[in-house]
């Protein structure tokens, strides 16, 4: 294959990058998607093919939004019948020591949050807590991204796996439960690295190091990694709920907490366990709707209505609710919330599908590139958490950063004959990483807490992220070398 194609196959992905830079995501991704579109032309590919594409972008599209509507409604009926800030009152009196509690609530709130809602949730809720502790609106910010980017590789119920690697990628259930695991452990030892630089933010604001953020980071982390495997996109919910368990039984000098407004969030954890304990329900959530040979092309997709907690987070809405005693919900916001992520997440999967769709007698454009990546060599490892970063950065979401890049990734492990697991692994950790620098989440936590100084933010948080996205890549580079 010519270099020249190698090269040219680059140019929607960088474009991507530069015009989101200078102009906006949105404005980033169209650029990007009509320089696929006009690529696809000239790729050697079937006609009917660039129709089929689209449908199987629109249909994957479909399968995500329904698991961001109900994620939004459950969130826009907490919060309307006054569940979310009680929550957040009641936590404040968990212990004597404040910097006790700063840590509960920053790890414990932010982790669920972004592991049942994702999308910003956490950085929209738990600052202004932070603040009202009496820390700084800054540091409190800071601390609520680094932890985000630790937990966002299962934001939403899974959504970034889901949406960002089973949506485009041909991959078994057990490559799936590795791929959790493997992060996992990415995220215990990244965990670690920004831990510490958190440590050292609190003592420049005065507090003493202490052991009240190790605690509560290993009794989050520990079921992480043990989970993982089992329960994958679930990991992040249990093992939030486990360390809340454990932290009120053995951390907690006050255990008068407010327990109606948690009942929601009870509710849905159960439903959303119940098929990974009921073989019958088992079966039900993996029915499958096949779309083979999208209008005779070559082009293939899936759509599995119950693999989505859509219906948990109906269940668990009405139930909130029926307990806040609410009639009428207002849906506006949710589904102006909807469309603003749809004129987004259409034409990113549709970027991704039409390049893996390209190409009939020439490799397509996602293989393209990734011959491109293998001339790294050796030397790949270091760079794939990287990727991750960047696409996060750029688009704001570890999910997009997956759709962009899991593809590449994939066919670049294969081409190098590096384990694909692991390489998908590092995308994922490191488009969750990504989150605590990416100027979306920055500039969205800024304007809740009143803050202006984005830039003081960026200052803080990147160099933990560096530090820790290249100790995935060491991480990493270990367990290809060992398995």
């Amino acid at each position: 294959m010519p270099v020249f194609y190698s090269v040219l196959s680059l140019l929607p992905i960088v474009l991507l990058l530069l015009v989101s830079l200078l102009k906006g995501v949105k404005a980033g991704i169209y650029s990007g998607f009509a320089v696929t579109i006009a690529l696809f032309f000239i790729w050697d590919s079937q006609l009917i093919a660039f129709p089929a594409a689209l449908i199987a972008a629109f249909i994957n599209t479909m399968t995500i939004l329904m698991i961001v509507f109900g994620a939004l409604l459950l969130h826009q009926n907490m919060e309307q019948v006054g569940f979310i800030t009680q929550i957040k009152n009641s936590l404040t009196t968990t212990h004597t020591d404040k910097k006790f509690q700063f840590y509960f609530l920053a790890f414990f709130l932010t982790a669920f949050f972004e592991s049942v809602s994702g999308f910003g949730t956490p950085g929209a809720i738990v600052p202004l807590l932070l603040i009202s502790l009496g820390f700084s609106p800054i540091t409190s910010i800071v601390v609520v991204l680094l932890i985000d980017g630790l937990f966002a590789i299962t934001g939403a119920v899974g959504t970034p796996v889901i949406a960002g690697f089973e949506g485009t990628l041909d991959l078994s259930d057990d490559q799936i439960r590795k791929i959790y695991f493997y992060a996992s452990c990415f995220m215990i030892v990244s965990g670690s690295i920004i831990l510490f630089f958190i440590e050292n933010i609190l003592k420049k604001q005065g507090y003493k190091k202490g052991t009240h953020g190790w605690k509560l980071f290993f009794c989050i982390a520990i079921p992480y990694v043990c989970l993982s495997y089992f329960l994958k996109e679930l990991t992040g919910v249990v093992a939030s709920a486990i360390m809340g368990v454990f932290a009120y039984f053995f951390l907690f000098t006050n255990r008068k907490l407010a327990w109606k407004p948690w009942f929601p969030y009870v509710i849905l954890i159960v439903l959303l366990l119940l098929p990974k304990i009921i073989p019958p329900l088992k079966s039900i959530v993996s029915f499958s709707l096949p779309f083979n040979n999208i209008l005779e092309s070559s082009v293939s997709t899936s759509f599995q209505p119950f693999r989505s907690p859509l219906f948990p987070f109906i269940i668990a809405a009405i139930c909130a609710a029926l307990l806040g005693k609410s009639s009428k919900t207002n849906l506006k916001p949710v589904f102006n919330k909807i469309a603003t992520i749809f004129i987004i997440l259409f034409p990113s999967l549709a970027i991704t599908q039409l390049m893996l769709s390209s190409g009939s007698e020439m490799p397509s454009m996602v293989s393209s590139m990734s011959s491109l990546f293998t001339k790294t060599g050796a030397a790949y490892p270091i760079l794939s958490p990287f990727i991750g970063v960047v696409g996060t950065f750029i688009t704001g979401s570890t999910t997009v950063s997956n759709i962009i890049f899991g593809s590449v990734q994939y066919n670049a492990a294969e081409n190098l004959s590096l384990s694909k697991e692991i390489i998908l692994a590092m995308q994922l950790n490191g488009g969750s990483l990504g989150n605590a620098i990416c100027l979306f989440n920055i500039i969205a936590a800024a304007a809740v807490a009143g803050v202006s100084k984005y830039v003081s933010i960026l200052q803080k948080t990147i160099l933990p992220i560096v530090i820790a996205t290249l100790a995935t890549s060491i991480l990493g580079m270990i367990l290809l070398a060992v398995l």
